[in-house]
């Protein structure tokens, strides 16, 4: 008989003391919660409070350097970005009337010969198209990866100040169109 009172306390101890962890477990969930940054189309989610863009912008730089940093880093790589596409295709429309010039000038010769004028459009069209292009390209990792720091500076907040290392979750939040289905990374 003592063996089976000594097992009931036992398994009744540990029972009690799971119970205890698992609550433990849900209040530190709930508190970790309340200091992630949720992103949610053009709007960011702390705890209860809805933040637009400008208001959460304000935020991290008031309250977490290394997602502001993160955050100008991408920016600055999205503006680079833009500037070298658009420099890229006004390039690269030059380029293309100065070769047009120059293929029109050999074409329209009678006996379509390259003459110094004709071969200097053609050539120096076809370098300010490669230019053109080479600048197109370049524009393009710039803007991928200037977009993702700009867009996933909240991440940055959430590993620092919530210490974020979960798996994804699916959650359904109020927005102001009616209900938003959310993703948390």
């Amino acid at each position: 008989m003592g063996m089976k009172k000594l097992f009931i306390i036992i398994s009744l101890a540990l029972l009690s003391a799971n119970i205890y962890a698992e609550e433990n477990a849900v209040n530190n969930d709930a508190q970790r919660q309340s200091n992630i940054i949720v992103k949610a189309d053009d709007y960011y989610i702390l705890g209860d409070k809805t933040m637009t863009k400008e208001q959460y912008l304000e935020f991290i730089q008031a309250n977490c350097a290394a997602a502001w940093a993160s955050y100008q880093k991408g920016n600055k790589l999205w503006k680079t970005g833009w500037g070298l596409l658009g420099a890229g295709i006004g390039a690269f429309v030059a380029g293309t009337s100065v070769y047009s010039v120059g293929a029109y000038d050999y074409f329209q010769t009678n006996n379509k010969t390259f003459t110094d004028y004709n071969r200097t459009m053609i050539s120096t069209g076809a370098v300010v198209m490669a230019v053109g292009a080479g600048l197109m390209t370049g524009a393009i990792p710039c803007l991928i990866v200037g977009g993702i720091k700009r867009n996933n500076s909240h991440e940055v907040y959430n590993e620092i100040n919530a210490g974020q290392t979960t798996a994804v979750t699916f959650g359904i939040r109020p927005s102001t169109g009616g209900m938003a289905m959310v993703m948390e990374f």
